[in-house]
């Protein structure tokens, strides 16, 4: 019997043993892996051209980012306001139709948002517009010096 359980604490430590060992390998190529990532990444940086980068393109992406911002922003104050009416009690509603609420509010908040909204993408696009420009021509200026 006591031969029994030893097999079995040597069994058991064989296989700690072994699970150790391949925590380890699989450590170091998780780090090997991490290391080449980061460098690929740092070569990546140091290789990209913001030469090619026009101010009416960081122009056009500002602008539609302002717009999706309103859009979200609009969207989740229409749910809000959707959630203080009262449910229909003679037919109820279903969780399809629900649903269908949702995402005609979404649809309809990002077509008001990209037609003028209530302004707030106006007001983000003026206070971000002269940063977002100034930070363009500092990485032009970094990445010709190199």
């Amino acid at each position: 019997m006591v031969n029994g359980v030893s097999g079995i604490t040597n069994w058991n430590m064989t296989n700690t043993t072994q699970e150790i060992s391949k925590a380890r390998a699989d450590a170091s190529r998780f780090q090997e892996s991490l290391e080449r990532a980061t460098k690929a990444l740092e070569d990546a940086k140091t290789s990209v051209d913001v030469s090619g980068i026009s101010a009416e393109a960081e122009s056009k992406r500002l602008r539609e980012a302002c717009e999706g911002f309103e859009a979200m922003f609009l969207d989740i104050m229409f749910r809000e306001m959707r959630n203080t009416v009262p449910e229909n009690t003679l037919f109820g509603e279903s969780h399809g139709e629900k649903i269908w609420h949702s995402m005609l509010d979404t649809e309809l908040m990002q077509n008001v948002a990209k037609s003028g909204g209530v302004g707030i993408a106006d007001m983000m696009y003026d206070n971000l517009i002269d940063q977002v420009t100034s930070q363009t021509v500092a990485a032009k200026g970094k990445i010709g010096n190199k």
